[in-house]
């Protein structure tokens, strides 16, 4: 009588399911991806951001904002000095 492991099946089904999971990552990427238009409102809307710069801040409460729009909990900004702060 031959025998079988009891752990070959299970890597088997595992790769049913990691094809799975990939589908369905690529499926909600190609419906609802917000790479493109994260893009835009960091560059184009946003443009070039130093430190410290009226830009940078809009940037940075922006993508806070984003952030916890898509369900993060804890999405915020923190205080920093810079070395030269721009007038704004």
């Amino acid at each position: 009588m031959r025998r079988t492991s009891p752990v070959l099946p299970a890597l088997c089904s595992g790769k049913r399911r990691t094809k799975n999971v990939n589908a369905r990552i690529r499926s909600e990427e190609a419906a609802h991806s917000q790479i493109l238009r994260t893009l835009h409102m960091l560059t184009d809307r946003y443009g070039p951001r130093l430190a410290g710069s009226p830009n940078y801040e809009a940037a940075a409460k922006w993508a806070a904002a984003t952030l916890t729009e898509w369900g993060l909990k804890n999405a915020h900004l923190e205080p920093w000095d810079s070395p030269r702060r721009l007038a704004q």
